[in-house]
């Protein structure tokens, strides 16, 4: 060491570590590593953007619909309201639900199909507190019929049929469904 000079063949650069030809840092920015961040940043916002669109937006939630304690009732066979005969009759009940504000639901009778059975299911609804019990003529209808009689106090509606039964058992038309639930819903 001559003057503080060091020999740069034995001690390497005073500019740092020497690298290979042909290698570069990780600093510098090649057309590849350009391409894989553009790439990485065009898929970070896609997916935003895929995360914006699914989400729901900010909405104004809807206030529960207030129904007044009024209650009618339809009992069905085992197909449901989805039944060719409880279909329209569910239709009517639900219309006239909107104009009264009173509630509708339905019970559909499972297991064997029979009035015997069925009667089981109009007890429920009985004892559910139900204002009117509605059913369509079948198996459901002959249960309300024997049923009506010993629970007195409890409006009864059969849809079609004839028209025997109790004084509490009222026959009607489909045409005639939903002018009778709206009354009954409306406390008439």
């Amino acid at each position: 060491m001559l003057g503080g000079r060091v020999d740069e063949r034995l001690h390497g650069s005073m500019r740092g570590p020497r690298r290979p030809k042909g290698r570069r840092t990780p600093r510098e920015w090649t057309p590849r590593r350009k391409a894989i961040l553009a790439g990485g940043v065009a898929g970070v916002l896609a997916l935003a953007g895929v995360v914006w669109v699914v989400l729901p937006e900010d909405q104004v939630e809807p206030r529960p619909r207030e129904y007044r304690d009024v209650t009618a009732c339809l009992i069905t066979d085992r197909q449901g309201v989805a039944g060719e005969a409880a279909a329209p009759v569910w239709a009517a009940m639900q219309a006239a639900s909107v104009q009264t504000r009173g509630q509708v639901r339905y019970l559909a009778v499972t297991g064997e199909q029979t009035p015997a059975n069925a009667q089981t299911f109009v007890g429920t609804l009985v004892i559910g507190g139900c204002s009117v019990i509605v059913a369509v003529q079948g198996i459901a209808g002959d249960a309300v019929r024997s049923v009506a009689a010993q629970q007195s106090q409890q409006q009864f509606v059969v849809v079609g049929g004839d028209a025997s039964g109790a004084a509490n058992v009222s026959r009607v038309d489909l045409s005639q469904v939903e002018a009778l639930i709206n009354e009954r819903l409306s406390g008439g």
